[in-house]
């Protein structure tokens, strides 16, 4: 089953190679030109080679005029400014923008930026107001601003003036503020509206110096790739400039950031930013204070360089260890019966670090496809803070904004929110995303995926991936070409990671990375057919590049069993959130004492009614009693059918029995606890022995009087394979000998799946 609905852009071949004709360029190229609206030279020229003389007039923006007056203003009589960022990529960018612009101006301005967990993100009434005490005359916000009038208007009124830059979502009151730069204020004509905030504070400093500063446009592009903004216009321009600075002239912080991070700087694109430089520059805000970052993007210091750089580092992997930890913890809450049957979750637990929860979220809705909020319990117990994150069908916000009096802080929007709640009031929060859930999740089409082409291997070449490469930076708006291929043959699938968490495997002889996807490694096994939905890219290992295929999506004609079987248990087998059926107790007792299970643990008898994600564990006792569950299973069945080898010995031989049988003639009223040195005497294990006095005690050879087993003396002949109880092991050692050794096909007829 595909996660994404696929669409594929269909272009007339004839189209296509008029455009490749005209514009002297391979088809293949044509293709995703043809799909961006890029149909002439010129426009091949401005999309693909930036100039810094396409972005637009700063002045154009709202207010900027103002904003430029009161800064020079403040610089000229040697007032305190301090800049109010923000924690995060953008905001640490959009600070050091700011303050180097400034500082290049005679100004000795101070930074500002808000602890997440004691400021909170935002206008803090607290700060500003020690602000003032301390002497601040200025406030210059940065990425932040447009939604704290309250606290804004109070400092103006109070004699602090305020110049706010933002980019966020206005709000219907806007701080009464000396300006209010925003690329959409409602009475401004801004050619462009998705800057991000380090976009804006650079159209600040460029209308302070009276031309764009260069030498902080790499800042800016970090931050507009940090932060998701549409990857067009003159925000593509920054991004191109900026990446072509930070390959061949990286500031020091940043060089030594990339370093540090096994990054090679001549190779730094939008993809190193996104998920190698911004997070670990994240990770100061969250697991701590956020400044130093400003410090490391600013300073000229090699020495302090190299050692907040080793710094942000080591937070980054402590918060990929939180990571992993709390979603471990979430997605097994996830699985619970209850939690298995709600639309929508509600995930809460004590000493969950709150820097990472919203991560963590993102991680559960990726695997669950619910919207859903993860919080840490404070240790008193009674309150819960925390993020939510959702899925595009779903206005997280709207469903809680119903029951906005059950909590004490609450903020965010379509897709992600931050709130502190009572943990009493949970239930009723819960009961608010069921509800909305109810009438906006009845019939959730599935997220769409846009396919440039459908491909075959030869088209999947390095040159090719050259080709694409002259369309980057990807981004919003420019999104990188995904292809549709099926391979002819699939290979050398293993998974990858200290825990197995990615898969890479070889289609049709090219290499395949699929991030997040280890689990899906026997599936892949399995399946009859896989078509794959894969972005083009290249790995260097020893000198040598190679093309390799990442992994955006596949749909796999998956078998309706799923082979598990080891030939003796491992912990790998039960990690996955599934839900796992014992035929026998004690083997559930036994396993479950010694492996960590992913999901919920089942017994048999107790599945009354359908069961999706199911994993058969150990053997049933009878044909009857696996028919009895198949009734109550949906297909893919997944099956491991393990067995202790003391419970899988052959039948003893007729001659066997007969050697049991005279020993315990020769020895009136023998002890059953003895059975163990009988077992040693004719050479039988222990379980053998114990089935043929089971056998003979039904069929009247003996007679068992507490623990005595007595021969009786002329019994009547009866053949051992009348007796039941063989008749009952020798069905069962049958059926053994299928559900462990019989192929696919043949496993999903005896469990009625085909």
């Amino acid at each position: 089953m595909a996660t994404f609905d696929w669409q594929l852009q269909a272009r007339p071949a004839d189209a296509v190679n008029q455009l490749a004709a005209d514009l002297a360029v391979p088809p293949f190229l044509a293709r995703l030109l043809l799909e961006r609206g890029i149909t002439t030279k010129e426009a091949l020229d401005n999309f693909c080679n930036p100039d810094v003389g396409r972005l637009n007039d700063p002045l154009l923006l709202h207010d900027m005029d103002k904003a430029v007056a009161r800064i020079t203003q403040a610089i000229e009589r040697g007032e305190k400014i301090t800049i109010y960022g923000d924690y995060d990529v953008d905001g640490l960018t959009a600070s050091s923008i700011m303050l180097e612009t400034l500082q290049s101006i005679g100004a000795e301005p101070e930074v500002f930026i808000p602890d997440r967990f004691t400021d909170g993100y935002g206008p803090n009434q607290d700060v500003y107001d020690y602000l003032q005490k301390t002497g601040t005359q200025l406030v210059i916000t940065v990425d932040n601003g447009v939604g704290g009038a309250a606290v804004i208007d109070k400092a103006m009124a109070s004699g602090m003036d305020v110049v706010v830059t933002d980019h966020h979502e206005l709000p219907a009151v806007l701080p009464k503020a000396v300006a209010v730069v925003h690329p959409r204020h409602p009475d401004g004509h801004y050619p462009f509206s998705d800057l991000s905030g380090a976009g804006v504070a650079f159209k600040v400093a460029t209308a302070l110096l009276g031309e764009p500063p260069l030498e902080s446009i790499d800042l800016a592009a970090l931050g507009t790739i940090a932060d998701l903004v549409g990857m067009t216009d003159e925000n593509r321009v920054i991004v191109q400039l900026g990446l072509r600075m930070i390959r061949s002239q990286p500031r020091i912080g940043l060089a030594a950031l990339l370093q540090a991070s096994g990054i090679d700087a001549k190779t730094v694109d939008e993809t190193s930013v996104s998920f190698g430089i911004a997070p670990r520059l994240n990770a100061l805000g969250r697991l701590g204070e956020a400044k130093p970052g400003v410090t490391l993007l600013t300073t000229f210091d090699e020495d302090e360089a190299a050692a907040l750089a080793h710094t942000v580092n080591e937070l980054n992997t402590q918060r990929q260890a939180l990571v992993k930890q709390i979603a471990d913890e979430a997605l097994a809450m996830a699985t619970t019966p209850a939690n298995q049957q709600a639309k929508t979750l509600v995930l809460a637990k004590t000493g969950w670090h709150e820097g990472v929860l919203g991560i963590v979220a993102s991680h559960v809705v990726e695997e669950t496809g619910k919207p859903t909020l993860v919080l840490n319990i404070q240790e008193d117990g009674k309150t819960a803070k925390g993020s939510g994150r959702s899925i595009e069908a779903y206005h997280l916000f709207n469903a809680l904004n119903a029951a906005k009096d059950q909590m004490t802080h609450f903020g965010g929007h379509h897709m992600a929110v931050g709130l502190t709640v009572p943990v009493a009031n949970l239930p009723a929060l819960h009961d608010a995303m069921e509800q909305a859930a109810a009438t906006t999740l009845t019939d959730v089409p599935r997220p769409t995926l846009t396919l440039a082409a459908q491909v075959d291997a030869r088209d999947l070449t390095l040159a090719n991936y050259q080709l694409i490469r002259q369309l980057a930076p990807f981004g919003p708006g420019n999104e990188e070409p995904v292809f549709s291929f099926l391979p002819h043959q699939l290979g050398d699938i293993r998974q990858l990671g200290k825990t197995g968490a990615h898969l890479k495997f070889q289609a049709d002889g090219l290499n395949v990375i699929a991030f997040g996807r280890g689990q899906d490694a026997s599936a892949l096994s399995h399946a009859d057919q896989a078509k794959l939905a894969v972005c083009l890219g290249q790995n260097t290992w020893q000198g040598n590049t190679t093309l390799q295929l990442q992994l955006k999506d596949w749909q796999l004609s998956a078998p309706s069993v799923i082979d598990m079987r080891l030939p003796k248990p491992s912990g790998e087998q039960f990690r996955r959130a599934y839900t796992y059926v014992f035929f026998d107790a004690k083997h559930k007792q036994t396993l479950t004492t010694q492996y960590f299970f992913g999901g919920p643990v089942v017994m048999a008898q107790d599945v009354t009614a359908p069961l999706a994600n199911a994993v058969l564990v150990d053997l049933p006792a009878s044909d009857q009693q696996l028919a009895t569950l198949a009734a109550n299973l949906t297909a893919p069945v997944r099956v491991i059918f393990t067995a202790p080898a003391a419970e899988l010995v052959a039948l003893p031989t007729r001659q066997e029995c007969g050697r049991v049988l005279k020993f315990l003639q020769g020895q009136p009223g023998f002890d059953k606890h003895h059975l163990p040195a009988l077992a040693r005497e004719v050479h039988l294990t222990v379980q053998q022995v114990i089935f043929a006095v089971q056998v003979f005690f039904e069929l009247g050879f003996v007679t068992i009087e507490g623990a005595l087993i007595t021969v009786v003396a002329a019994p009547a002949r009866r053949a051992l394979n009348t007796a039941t109880v063989y008749q009952a092991r020798e069905a069962f050692l049958a059926l053994a000998q299928h559900l462990q050794t019989d192929d696919r096909a043949s496993l999903a007829k005896r469990l009625l799946l085909e």
